[in-house]
């Protein structure tokens, strides 16, 4: 016992040495978890989980300094609890233009949600006050509009853990055809997604060269290993296939907790949108990061394979005071 102690006191300096290498933010950093970038009109709108009556949005142009709060709603926020479902809990937003309408989907007391606007910076209210599946708790709902026109939804279901599902929608966006769901990825035990948690959640789906990647992390978020991994698959539908050098978003460029993104193309590049834990030892409130990806050629695979890579590059957002 005694020899065991004396190793513990032997490794602490080390210990303390690597959690003090875990970087925290910087001076007026942007600070939003389930960040999600919209670009719009000549401006990047950036929406997150942050307040506690409801979503908030920030705008830039070069995704490097951001205005203060934008939002129509009250309180300055895009959507306010007061004009939707729900009263606590709104998490995971994502906005997009559909005609000429802005449509977001988010999380609310734990049911997937939408509503509309006239404008990126809201406010987004529902005609109907109700979630998608009333009679059942979902989160992290994404879009994906294919290229015949057909959308999809990605969210995450409460079925063994959290599980990745992927259903089509009306073309409206305001229904969820659940007789196409289809589960998509269950953690897989004795991997890097099963460190802490049976949790996969954060879908973002992209389609390269006739291909459709679903990004998404795994591990509770309160973990220092929440990380960020891709599947891929001919079909929408899939099934999808784990790529082997998952995950490709790790405790990334000294933050930890590096996870739930989006993936922003732009016309310098593809983009990834995501958190960190504030430090090594406090989770909240969550640093939003951005780094470029790209597509990578995958030659021991084929000519039609493509990996995703990470760039250490990073993009620090800044509040404008």
């Amino acid at each position: 016992m005694r020899r065991i102690f004396l190793l513990i006191l032997t490794l602490l300096p080390f210990v303390a040495q690597a959690q003090s290498n875990v970087r925290g933010p910087e001076k007026g950093q942007l600070m939003l978890a389930d960040p999600y970038v919209l670009k719009a009109d000549g401006w990047y709108y950036i929406y997150g989980t942050h307040a506690e009556d409801g979503i908030v949005v920030y705008r830039s142009r070069d995704m490097r300094t951001w205005s203060d709060r934008c939002g129509n709603a009250r309180n300055g926020l895009a959507l306010h609890k007061d004009d939707v479902w729900g009263e606590r809990w709104f998490w995971a937003p994502e906005v997009y233009r559909v005609g000429d309408k802005y449509i977001m989907t988010y999380s609310a007391e734990e049911h997937i949600c939408y509503a509309e606007s006239d404008s990126p910076c809201g406010p987004f209210v529902q005609s109907q006050k109700r979630p998608y599946l009333p009679e059942e708790k979902g989160i992290d709902s994404s879009f994906f509009i294919d290229d015949d026109g057909t959308p999809y939804i990605f969210w995450v279901r409460f079925t063994h853990g959290n599980v990745i599902w992927v259903a089509e929608m009306s073309r409206d966006l305001s229904e969820v055809k659940l007789n196409t769901a289809r589960r998509l990825i269950d953690v897989e035990e004795g991997t890097w997604e099963y460190r802490m948690g049976r949790v996969a959640e954060g879908p973002a789906v992209i389609k390269h060269k006739g291909k459709y990647y679903l990004t998404y992390s795994c591990n509770d978020y309160q973990s220092q290993d929440y990380a960020v991994g891709v599947a891929v698959a001919d079909n929408i539908l899939g099934p999808y296939e784990r790529h082997p050098d998952n995950p490709i978003l790790h405790r990334h460029a000294g933050y930890v907790g590096t996870g739930h993104h989006t993936l922003l193309p732009t016309r310098k590049g593809l983009y990834m949108v995501y958190h960190a834990h504030y430090n090594g030892e406090k989770i909240h409130p969550r640093q939003t990061l951005i780094s470029p990806i790209k597509f990578v050629r995958d030659r021991e695979e084929g000519k039609r394979a493509y990996r995703l890579e990470v760039s250490e590059e990073l993009i620090i957002p800044k509040i404008n005071e």
